[in-house]
């Protein structure tokens, strides 16, 4: 009994420190009249990139976090602070980023919605964010083990993000009817997006990058509709800095060879991997060795599986070459046995650190190679772009 009479005053004092903190964070929330929370499978990093530098661009104060290779949060001078983490993410992440928004007088937060679990997406929208603009990009398979089993479980997550009575805007087209529904049923207006509207903008050719053209239409959409001219608008998206995990295409020199690389390992998913693949093909035609660099993770081995059969799947421009790298590479390597490699060879360099895997290349790889790296970023992937960096680049 004397317990109890100690734990409950603790406890009431907790809540209402709970609560007080609540209430300051609405507060803070509304002090930033236009919030944007950014979702989807694909491009939910390039998409807040792009809209902050577009909204930048028409003289607005912006805010945005990203958590997609690294977290950060990109301030409205344009700097950059990489967000510290002290064990799991955690949904709390965006009042820090509100909190650091009103702080820098930012009038505008763009917020990649960093929660997996249905629950949690739905809680990190109607509690903490509560978006006057929502954005989904796209509904892929990838995370089917928390957002699944089927495509359409994902689409279902994802709509957890859509607020009442406001705006959706998104690239979707296979799972558009349904977010119509849960659109009209929360009295928001959707927007699709139509890449015929800015085709008098030529909007892909200003980017030092590879860009997907349906990130950058759907930015301009978002954009347009707060005021921003798409034409200003455009021009800060020339300019931004990409995410650390952009798709790009690049040549090199190693040493004797002289290999093309297509950074496609953010590319989680079967069509992100199969599209970045083709680019690259189309991007290097004089190379023609064409080698599938997949990195593994040991906390992804769902992805490994549907990664193999999705390769295995491509015969019009089939590898001549898989080579596996990373954590756990047993999964791809047990997929690829059961479903057979065709004609393509696979090797596995799981025993490989990243500077071991160029040396690799340098000594393994026809000087007519092009390697395409999917799978996953983290650990060897971002190392090996560390390490191709060093090298030598020829621009195409």
């Amino acid at each position: 009994m004397s317990e109890f009479l100690i734990l409950f005053p603790l406890l009431l004092v907790l809540l209402g420190f709970g609560f007080a903190e609540y209430i300051f964070h609405i507060s803070r929330r509304n002090k930033i009249p236009v919030r944007i929370h950014v979702n989807g499978t694909r491009g939910k990093s390039s998409v807040t990139r792009l809209i902050a530098s577009g909204l930048k661009e028409g003289g607005f104060k912006v805010l945005a976090k990203t958590t997609g290779t690294v977290p950060r949060l990109i301030l409205p001078d344009g700097s950059e602070k990489n967000i510290i983490r002290y064990g799991a993410p955690n949904i709390l992440e965006q009042k820090f980023a509100i909190q650091e928004a009103v702080k820098q007088g930012a009038d505008i937060i763009v917020l990649e919605c960093m929660a997996l679990v249905p629950f949690n997406q739905k809680i990190s929208e109607e509690k903490l964010i509560r978006a006057t603009h929502a954005v989904i990009t796209n509904v892929r398979e990838d995370h089917l083990e928390i957002m699944g089993p089927e495509k359409k479980d994902i689409a279902l997550a994802l709509s957890g993000s859509i607020p009442k009575s406001k705006v959706l805007f998104t690239s979707e087209k296979e799972f558009y009817p349904f977010f119509e529904e849960i659109c009209r049923n929360k009295n928001t207006e959707i927007v699709s997006t139509f890449p015929e509207k800015y085709s008098h903008l030529n909007y892909m050719q200003g980017f030092a990058y590879y860009e997907h053209p349906e990130n950058v239409i759907l930015a301009l959409e978002v954009c347009e509709s707060i005021g921003i001219k798409p034409e200003i608008a455009i021009k800060g998206m020339w300019a931004h800095c990409p995410d650390l995990g952009a798709t790009f295409f690049s040549e090199y020199d190693l040493g004797e060879r002289k290999i093309g690389f297509a950074n496609g390992f953010a590319a989680n998913d079967p069509r992100s991997a199969a599209s970045i693949w083709e680019n690259a093909i189309l991007q290097f035609p004089e190379y023609v060795f064409k080698v599938a660099l997949v990195n593994c993770r040991k906390d992804r081995p769902e992805r490994s599986e549907q990664m193999a059969k999705e390769i295995l799947s491509w015969k019009k421009n089939p590898p001549d070459l898989i080579l596996i790298a990373g954590e756990e590479t047993e999964v791809f390597k047990k997929t690829c046995l059961k479903w057979s490699l065709g004609n393509s060879k696979l090797e596995d360099l799981k025993s490989m650190n990243a500077k071991e895997i160029l040396f690799f290349f340098e000594r393994s790889l026809p000087s007519n190679s092009i390697v395409v790296g999917l799978g996953n970023i983290s650990g060897l992937g971002l190392e090996l772009l560390e390490y191709l960096k060093q090298k030598e680049i020829l621009k195409g």
